[in-house]
């Protein structure tokens, strides 16, 4: 995930569209969602003219919006996790697999390189 988080507004969010290598993320947030595209190591939430982020009821309204502007793909975050939790439960994942004789394998998606465990 990126590392800084910037506001946009919709003005400026067709210019970030059109990135190369970005990614389009609909985030649970509060009482729907959020709309974050992520590149060159940042992460531009969507945000109205006010400042505060734009929420969108239901992800059908999230895909629609993105549809209207050339989105072919996006992904959905339900929970967010801070990082301590995430390095926490990666360990303690990867501790109980090797003890139940786990068998590691490599996968790479698009260039993306990321480690999966099988139990055998």
């Amino acid at each position: 995930m990126a590392e800084a988080k910037l506001p946009i507004v919709d003005g400026q969010l067709d210019f970030h569209l059109k990135v190369a290598k970005r990614k389009v993320r609909a985030v649970a947030y509060e009482d729907g969602f959020t709309l974050q595209i992520e590149h060159s190591d940042l992460a531009h939430t969507l945000t109205t003219q006010r400042g505060s982020p734009r929420v969108f009821k239901n992800l059908t309204t999230v895909a629609t919006f993105l549809k209207d502007r050339g989105v072919k793909r996006f992904t959905v975050i339900l929970e967010q996790r801070s990082s301590d939790e995430k390095a926490a439960k990666s360990s303690v994942k990867v501790t109980a697999k090797a003890d139940t004789g786990a068998k590691a394998k490599s996968t790479s998606r698009r260039g993306d390189r990321s480690l999966s465990f099988d139990r055998e």
